[in-house]
């Protein structure tokens, strides 16, 4: 039963853009356009990337409790999710350049927060890297890991390979899931595993029995995921890591009050600066 909640979960992440509302705007950029929301003012401007295949519909949920935040927060749904142009390159580099080319649309230039959950978290880091004068800080919500897989190699070779294989043939049409594959296969990234340059927050899910089959919900797997996520902030002394078990994977929706305080705890990091 817990295999097929995995899987229908999966599914949900989707198409969770399905779901969208009047909330969401349409902005052209180079080679095709791009879905955002657009709320709130402040001296911040908090910018969200989303999970594998989910965009602004799977933050609506939290609409409400962001707009109490007195920042500016733009969501938005990367190339062929919702209603954002397909693109046959959906490599971290391309996003970027698209979410670039978005935010210059809307008149931001500085005073980021990236907030990156899960596959949006490679994202994040990637683009704080490479355009680090545009980024204050970061806010990782149980972010993938560029090692994660070659880790639970090491764990044990049989079952990680073999439960990779059964994600692979659940996700096989998923453009970013093969992104995110070639960034296992390669184990790096711009930054090589470090976020020393920016006051950073971390929030790692340490809940067990997500499923019961796969290595990575595992007692060890859950273990892996929190060291990788410590490594990132092991030499910046500006940051927190939070681990909770009490959410799952799909923290923003399990503790929308969790990823507000994260957020609030970022901003006084950056205002003490």
């Amino acid at each position: 039963m817990k295999f097929i909640n995995l899987l229908l979960f999966i599914c949900i992440l989707a198409s969770a853009t399905a779901f969208g509302d009047n909330t969401t705007k349409i902005v052209n950029i180079k080679g095709g356009s791009l879905e955002y929301i657009d709320i709130g003012n402040g001296e911040f401007t908090i910018v969200i990337e989303s999970g594998v295949g989910t965009g602004t519909g799977y933050w609506q949920p939290l609409l409400g409790m962001l707009r109490t935040l007195n920042q500016r927060v733009i969501i938005y749904s990367r190339a062929g999710i919702g209603r954002s142009t397909d693109n046959s390159d959906v490599t971290l580099q391309s996003s970027n350049k698209r979410l670039r080319a978005l935010l210059h649309a809307l008149n931001i230039k500085n005073n980021v927060i990236l907030i990156g959950h899960s596959f949006g978290g490679l994202h994040a880091r990637q683009y704080a890297f490479t355009f680090s004068e545009q980024v204050k800080g970061l806010i990782l919500l149980d972010p993938s890991h560029e090692a994660f897989l070659a880790e639970l190699n090491k764990l044990n070779l049989e079952w990680s390979q073999r439960d990779n294989q059964q994600l692979n043939k659940m996700m096989y049409q998923n453009a970013e899931w093969s992104i995110l594959q070639k960034l296992y296969a390669s184990s790096t990234m711009l930054d090589k595993g470090k976020v020393s340059s920016v006051p950073t927050v971390v929030v790692s899910s340490s809940m067990e029995g997500e499923s019961d089959w796969w290595i990575g919900h595992s007692k060890s797997g859950k273990a892996v995921w929190r060291n990788l996520h410590a490594s990132l902030i092991a030499d910046n002394p500006n940051s927190v890591h939070i681990v909770s078990n009490t959410v799952s994977h799909n923290m923003p929706l399990d503790d929308p009050n969790l990823i507000v305080s994260s957020i609030m705890l970022l901003v006084n990091m950056l205002d003490d600066k």
